[in-house]
């Protein structure tokens, strides 16, 4: 035999050797390994106490060397993960104020009666000052549970715009936002109320103190009415808000203009009562309104 021949087969026969001596030390390292986790078992007996969540080791799950070295150095994967975002709440996505909306539009289906005959009289409530009254203008109960539900209304959607113009999904809490304002548009439709009283009682008789409470009803009615589309427009077509808010502004202004305009006319008898009618629209037309801007403003920070 060659000299290399043999030489060939020695170094495979090496190799062979090699080879087997590697394959047994890897199943004596795997034996030793599960021997020891084995041993490690019987050793805490068996328990059936729930897994912690954020701790891991050979004696949970260990299926080799090398699981046991990954469950005793890392945490399993389900113990972690990334939290997601919270979604952020909107006007049009808040229950709060879709049950009010539905709830208003509900009772004045049960109502149309009385909203056909208080808008059918709206125009002469807001523009006449006949001096003798209709025997049938004193408001039924009815009528006036109708009237009750158009201002409340009224203060809904003016608080929604105003939310829509002021305010920020930011903040949060957007039903407790439009909620206040609402109270708030509230207040000042009482504020005025009690104005109009005190005003027409002092400075006009009877029947011109009660054609200026009727005025002012009937200009929250129609503003009422007025707001209903832009509201619910802005509101559930955001894409439409700012056109919204400019109508609604504009159908403010009107209905107020008209208001102010009666009142002109029940007041006004001569140029010194020019001069007071002035001095009324300073106090009670015009730093009320900037009073309300500003507290508009805060409770749209404040939420």
């Amino acid at each position: 035999m060659p000299q290399s021949q043999a030489d060939s087969i020695a170094e495979l026969t090496a190799a062979r050797e090699a080879a087997a001596k590697a394959h047994a030390d890897s199943i004596k390292h795997v034996n030793d390994s599960i021997h020891t986790a084995d041993s490690i078992a019987r050793a805490h007996g068996p328990s059936f106490s729930p897994v912690p969540w954020l701790r891991s080791s050979e004696i949970e799950a260990p299926r080799s060397a090398a699981d046991a070295v990954t469950y005793a150095t890392l945490p399993p994967g389900w113990t972690y993960g990334v939290a997601a975002p919270g979604r952020p709440e909107s006007a049009s996505a808040s229950t709060g104020i879709a049950a009010v909306l539905l709830g208003l539009f509900i009772l004045s289906c049960f109502n149309m009666g009385n909203l056909r005959r208080l808008f059918h009289a709206l125009p002469q409530k807001l523009f006449s000052l006949r001096q003798r009254d209709n025997a049938f203008d004193e408001p039924t109960s009815n009528e006036t549970r109708t009237l009750c539900l158009l201002i409340v209304m009224m203060c809904v959607f003016e608080g929604i715009l105003t939310y829509l113009w002021l305010g920020s999904p930011a903040n949060g809490r957007v039903t407790h936002t439009i909620g206040a304002l609402t109270a708030l548009f509230g207040g000042y439709y009482l504020f005025n109320l009690l104005t109009c009283m005190v005003m027409g009682w002092t400075f006009a008789d009877r029947h011109g103190a009660r054609s200026l409470l009727r005025g002012l009803n009937a200009a929250a009615s129609l503003l009422a009415a007025l707001l209903a589309l832009p509201a619910l427009l802005a509101l559930y077509y955001p894409a439409s808000a700012g056109v919204m808010l400019i109508l609604a502004a504009v159908a403010y202004i009107l209905v107020r203009i008209a208001f102010i305009i009666k009142g002109f006319r029940i007041f006004y008898i001569n140029l010194p009562s020019l001069l007071y009618f002035i001095l009324y629209l300073c106090a009670l037309e015009i730093i009320p309104v900037i009073i309300l801007y500003i507290s508009t403003r805060w409770i749209c920070g404040a939420f």
